[in-house]
């Protein structure tokens, strides 16, 4: 499938972005200023993923959501005392002019508690994606990228399409150290950040 066919819609900035400062007026900070003020939508959800765009994507379906209700199941019971899953949080990446909402994530519950849209990602211990038709290259290519930059320790990527899952642990510069992959129906582990042993037999394969 290609770019263009891929069920995804961006907002171009205006002109060159300018460097205005740091934290939330950083480099990039004219885009962060056009993703707060967006409307308040249901149906989409927004990201920027290359620093020059961003990125709408439509709410998932009903398999996707499921694959990601059967990954958080497992991963619960195994979470360290103070953390929790969330699954609509923003984790904003100014250093990297980046914003991702993952499908799942882990974070102290004390982050978690904010009241702004978006978190940072000092603290997020794993993300985890599930691929959707529309968002193939932004889970399989992109994505990865830019959580092994923001040094998050795991990720998961669930991937109905090729009916696999890959686990992208030790963070490097641009890129995670170790990729694991494994089919539908295996069993695998993760060791760091906690330990946690998930069984993708009931993952759901798109048809």
């Amino acid at each position: 499938m290609s770019d263009i066919e891929e069920s995804r819609v961006t907002a171009l900035v205006d002109g060159p972005v300018r460097d205005v400062g740091t934290g939330a007026e950083s480099v990039g900070g004219e885009l962060f200023a056009i993703l707060d003020s967006l409307p308040e939508t249901r149906r989409w959800r927004a990201e920027i993923l290359d620093g020059e765009t961003i990125t709408l994507s439509p709410t998932p379906i009903g398999l996707h959501q499921e694959n990601v209700y059967l990954l958080d199941e497992q991963l619960r019971p195994c979470l360290p005392k103070g953390h929790r899953t969330e699954g609509n949080l923003e984790i904003r990446l100014p250093a990297l002019e980046r914003s991702v909402v993952p499908d799942l994530f882990v974070a102290p519950v004390a982050v978690l508690r904010t009241p702004e849209h978006s978190v940072p990602p000092d603290d997020v211990l794993l993300v985890a994606e599930v691929v959707s038709p529309g968002s193939t290259r932004a889970d399989r290519t992109v994505k990865p990228g830019i959580y092994a930059q923001a040094q998050i320790p795991c990720f998961i990527l669930v991937d109905p399409l090729e009916e696999n899952t890959t686990v992208f642990s030790r963070p490097g510069k641009d890129e995670y150290k170790t990729v694991q992959k494994f089919g539908f129906g295996e069993t695998f582990k993760i060791a760091d950040p906690f330990e946690a042993q998930v069984d993708s037999s009931d993952f759901l394969a798109y048809e």
